[in-house]
C-alpha cells in the first residue's frame, strides 16, 4: 500500500512537471508575436476594467498571475504601493519592461508568499493551464482578508457551443488544460469561500487570422481551425455572430470576468 501510494505521488508529479513544461514551450514559441496575437490582449477597455474591478489604491500591493508580457501589471504599475509579476515562462516576461515592480517566476498552484499578502490579486487568462481547485485555493491564501481577486477568461457561451468553442480553443493552444463556460470560475471561487462573488461578461471580436497567427502551431492546426469554423452548425454560428470573408473569420468570444472577496 505504501509502494502504491509513493507510485502515485511521483507519477502525479512527473505528469503536472510534464503539463508545465507543455506550456513553457508554448508561449516561449508564443512571446514575439504575443502582444498582437488578439484584440483582447491589448483591449485597453478590457484592461481598464480588470483595473477597475479590483478596486486597488495607491496603497495596494496586487499580484499579476500569469503576468505574461506585462499589460495587466502594466495598467497598476506606478498607481498602486507594488506590484509583483508571475508567471512560468522567462521568455514572455522578456517582453515586460517596466511593467511591474517585481516578477517571480513560480507556478499559480503553489504561490511563494506568507498568507494574507495581496490587497488584490488579478490573472487574465491563466487559469487554464494551471489546477483551477489548486490556484484558487492558492490566490485566497494569499490575499487579505477583503482583498479583492479578478478572474478574466474565456469561456464558450453555454452548453450548446461548448463542443466546437473547445474544440477551437484546444487547437488553438495545445498547452491548455481547462476549458471553462460561464459561471465555471464563479463557482469555483465559491467553493473557496470567497463572498460577493460577480461575473461580468465581455465580448472580444476577433480575426480569427490574427487570432491563429501566434508562433506556436502549425500550418495544419491553422487550417483545421478555420475548417471547424465552416462545418460549425448553425446554433454555433448565430452564437457567437461568426462572420465570413473572402479571406479571413471573425467570432465574437465571449470572456467573463469573475471578480471576488476574501
Amino acid at each position: 500500500f505504501s509502494f502504491f501510494n509513493l507510485f502515485i505521488k511521483f507519477a502525479r508529479k512527473y505528469f503536472l512537471t510534464k503539463l508545465m513544461e507543455k506550456a513553457q514551450t508554448h508561449f516561449a514559441n508564443r512571446a514575439q508575436k504575443y502582444n498582437h496575437s488578439s484584440n483582447w490582449v491589448d483591449d485597453h477597455n478590457l484592461i481598464q476594467k480588470i483595473y477597475e474591478l479590483s478596486e486597488a489604491g495607491e496603497k495596494s500591493t496586487v499580484l499579476d498571475i500569469a503576468t505574461g508580457t506585462g499589460l495587466i501589471a502594466k495598467e497598476f504599475y506606478g498607481k498602486v504601493k507594488w506590484v509583483t509579476g508571475l508567471d512560468i515562462c522567462t521568455e514572455m516576461v522578456k517582453y515586460s519592461e517596466n511593467c511591474m515592480d517585481e516578477i517571480i517566476f513560480a507556478p499559480a498552484e503553489k504561490l511563494p508568499f506568507p498568507d494574507n499578502t495581496f490587497d488584490a490579486c488579478v490573472c487574465r487568462q491563466g487559469l487554464q493551464f494551471v489546477d483551477l481547485e489548486k490556484g484558487i485555493a492558492e490566490i485566497y491564501r494569499v490575499l487579505k482578508p477583503g482583498g479583492i481577486t479578478v478572474l478574466c477568461h474565456l469561456t464558450a457561451y453555454n452548453e450548446v457551443d461548448k463542443l466546437i468553442a473547445f474544440k477551437i480553443q484546444s487547437l488553438r493552444n495545445p498547452a491548455r488544460r481547462n476549458y471553462f463556460l460561464p459561471e465555471d470560475i464563479s463557482d469555483a471561487l465559491n467553493h473557496h469561500g470567497f463572498i460577493d462573488t460577480a461575473n461580468v461578461g465581455y465580448i472580444s471580436d476577433e480575426s480569427i487570422n490574427q487570432w491563429i497567427d501566434n508562433g506556436a502551431i502549425s500550418k495544419e492546426q491553422m487550417e483545421e481551425i478555420k475548417e471547424t469554423y465552416r462545418n460549425a452548425g448553425a446554433d454555433f454560428k448565430r452564437i457567437h455572430n461568426i462572420r465570413f470573408t473572402d479571406n479571413d473569420i471573425f467570432d465574437e468570444m465571449l470572456m467573463m470576468i469573475a471578480k471576488a472577496k476574501k
